[in-house]
């Protein structure tokens, strides 16, 4: 199983090097979607800064969903120091098998964690299943812009080492991978968007 060491990547990484990211692809997520009441998932969402981000520009409910119980951990440090208790919280679980109803989630997002899953075909059936009809799907990972991916280059080049076995442990995805998956899922109406600046999946159910 994946581990890390979730307090260091949450302080050093998700609040570091990553802190302009989330806020940046929050925006384009309800841009895109539109989203901004109901249910929502972070999947696989470590410390909980995207769904955190989320919550910040939605009247949303969030929950942060991780494999890691430290990463829960965090997430719900983090909730707490943003004032969100009331409508954001945190759960242990797998993408594999995502403990919500059929038909129950507005909105599953999610920034790095499918390229980690076990199973992703697994996993984005798992996402089509929560997903209400109607409701929409924003799965990938990347850094929002180039110029915020130029930015974060730059600073990973004075610390080569502190995301190096992250790294190693990506799937590598190239587009076609992932279309092939939501075909066989016979999910329609996709989307998979694939630029220096990040890949998605975005599709509405």
């Amino acid at each position: 199983m994946y581990q890390m060491d979730a307090k260091e990547y949450n302080e050093n990484v998700m609040k570091g090097l990553f802190r302009k990211v989330y806020p940046f692809i929050a925006d384009q997520i309800l841009e895109r979607t539109n989203v901004s009441r109901g249910h929502c998932i972070d999947l696989g969402g470590g410390p909980g800064m995207l769904g955190i981000s989320m919550a910040e520009i939605t009247d949303l409910n969030v929950v942060v969903y991780d494999l890691l119980p430290e990463c829960v951990e965090e997430a719900f440090r983090n909730i707490e120091e943003r004032n969100l208790g009331t409508r954001v919280s945190a759960r242990q679980g797998k993408a594999e098998n995502i403990e919500f109803p059929d038909n129950s989630i507005d909105l599953v997002i999610s920034r790095g964690s499918i390229f980690f899953w076990e199973d992703q075909k697994k996993g984005l059936s798992e996402v089509f299943r929560v997903l209400k009809p109607g409701g929409w799907a924003y799965i990938g990972g990347g850094m929002g812009s180039i110029d915020l991916l130029l930015e974060i280059q730059i600073e990973r080049a004075k610390n080569p080492r502190q995301s190096e076995n992250r790294d190693k442990l990506r799937i590598p995805n190239p587009p076609g991978h992932f279309e092939a998956i939501l075909e066989e899922l016979h999910i329609t109406g996709f989307t998979v968007e694939n630029s220096m600046a990040g890949t998605w999946i975005i599709f509405r159910k």
